[in-house]
């Protein structure tokens, strides 16, 4: 089912879109550890500096190596969240071929990151993004949030919004041109459900279509669900039709853990 567009408001012209925090528990989490590393190593110091236990000064280095690790791996991840994923995003988008009138998929689309960039592209056609919208998985993730970025990015006329489970697509067969997937299949946690994520992407995949995904984990699994014969992937002739040219790029740090990209073709 179409989700309703919220209601236009004005949008003062400075304001920016916001693309979210990923894995935002993460971030805190490795936030909150550092700064208690910090902590102890500091008790330690003082401890020592007083007489009061000689041997935590042994305990110092340690704990404010802690501290600095995951306090730097937090600024990281939020440097990934707020610059580094909207550089990666025009990159490989940059490097699809676009006509201008294709219909696009996003699957997982979050607040709106690879839907907006592919809508930008687009001259004609249309933009569909797809979630489930959980914040645990994106701080602040809601339909409404992306639909704000739609219309701060100039896009709304391009681009619709849908609910929906990456592992039973609410789609008919051959309906998209491209699909793009950012960082969204891994909150899958079954093998089995996300190998029906990616089966249920090509089976909507026109036949010559593109497919883009990119993820922190996973992506070998996808690449070999991808290179396998199936026959609900099968081409006109009634023969069972692979994915062509998976190709698997990568690493990119963009959040620590190093996210690799797979491109694909199905079968004309």
């Amino acid at each position: 089912m179409t989700s309703p567009k919220p209601a236009a408001r004005p949008l003062a012209s400075c304001k920016r879109a916001n693309y979210g925090i990923d894995a935002p528990d993460v971030v805190l989490r490795f936030f909150l550890i550092g700064l208690a590393g910090f902590a102890v190593g500091l008790a330690c110091i003082l401890a020592s500096r007083n007489g009061l236990l000689p041997w935590a000064r042994f305990l110092i280095a340690p704990f404010l190596n802690v501290g600095f690790c995951f306090v730097l791996t937090a600024l990281v991840m939020i440097w990934g969240s707020k610059i580094g994923k909207l550089r990666l995003r025009d990159r490989v988008l940059d490097a699809l071929p676009w006509r201008g009138d294709e219909f696009v998929l996003d699957v997982g689309c979050g607040h709106g990151l690879l839907l907006i960039g592919a809508a930008r592209r687009l001259r004609g056609g249309k933009a569909i993004g797809l979630d489930l919208w959980q914040k645990q998985d994106q701080a602040g993730n809601s339909r409404e949030a992306t639909w704000q970025n739609v219309e701060i990015e100039g896009v709304a006329d391009r681009v619709e919004l849908k609910d929906g489970d990456a592992r039973a697509l609410p789609f008919p067969d051959n309906a998209f041109d491209v699909i793009l997937s950012s960082w969204a299949l891994h909150n899958i946690y079954d093998q089995a459900g996300r190998e029906t994520a990616v089966q249920e992407i090509v089976r909507v995949l026109k036949p010559g279509g593109r497919l883009l995904l990119m993820d922190i984990r996973h992506t070998k699994e996808y690449a070999r669900v991808l290179q396998l014969a199936a026959p609900k992937w099968s081409d006109h002739a009634g023969g069972a039709a692979q994915m062509r040219d998976v190709k698997r790029a990568g690493p990119n740090f963009t959040f620590v853990i190093p996210s690799f990209t797979l491109t694909a073709t199905k079968p004309g």
